[in-house]
């Protein structure tokens, strides 16, 4: 193990900052600890990580980012998004967070809570604009008025949501990566 001590020394760094990574939006969270640990383990030759550990970990990236995108989607639920806000949020938190981690370098949280954010408030503004017109006569159907500026009260709310969905979700990233590095440390001491 003395010749990878420089490389488990970056490789904890890295992960340290996954981990910070999993409260923090502008940085990547478990999937960077992931990776640190695959680049560890081929560096290393597989000799104190293995597969079995390297799919545990891949799996729990994986839970972490799905954990993140349903917390959100339910927040946004939970406090009052129509259908159409809630399928905005999540095609909104979908799209920014691979332009989030592709394009901008913002990271892929970041991205999800911003699209998620736009996403419930451009939903909640279509289905506002779909809303049928009153016509006037007798053979007008009755339409509740619009509530104009209570819809907005509701999609701000909606959106508020998003962000306690999102600290929900930085809840279960920061165990997910506490388990992650920690699976990773026992692996290196008894792998």
């Amino acid at each position: 193990m003395a010749q990878s001590e420089p490389i488990l020394w970056v490789t904890l760094i890295v992960m340290l900052v996954g981990l910070a990574g999993s409260v923090l939006p502008a940085l990547p969270g478990v999937p960077l600890i992931f990776i640190a640990a695959l680049v560890y383990a081929y560096l290393t030759g597989f000799a104190y990580v293995g597969a079995g550990v390297l799919v545990l970990l891949g799996f729990f990236a994986a839970l972490a980012f799905v954990a993140d995108f349903v917390a959100t989607s339910y927040g946004a639920r939970r406090f009052g998004a129509s259908s159409w806000g809630t399928a905005g949020g999540a095609i909104g938190g979908l799209l920014g967070a691979l332009v989030g981690a592709l394009f901008f370098g913002v990271g892929a949280i970041f991205g999800l809570l911003a699209g998620s954010i736009g996403g419930v408030f451009l939903g909640e503004y279509l289905r506002r604009q779909r809303r049928p017109k009153a016509r006037s006569g007798n053979d007008a159907p009755r339409v509740r008025p619009a509530r104009g500026s209570n819809d907005w009260r509701r999609t701000s709310r909606a959106a508020g949501g998003v962000l306690v969905g999102y600290l929900a979700g930085a809840v279960a990233q920061g165990i997910l990566g506490l388990l992650s590095i920690a699976i990773f440390v026992i692996a290196l001491f008894y792998g």
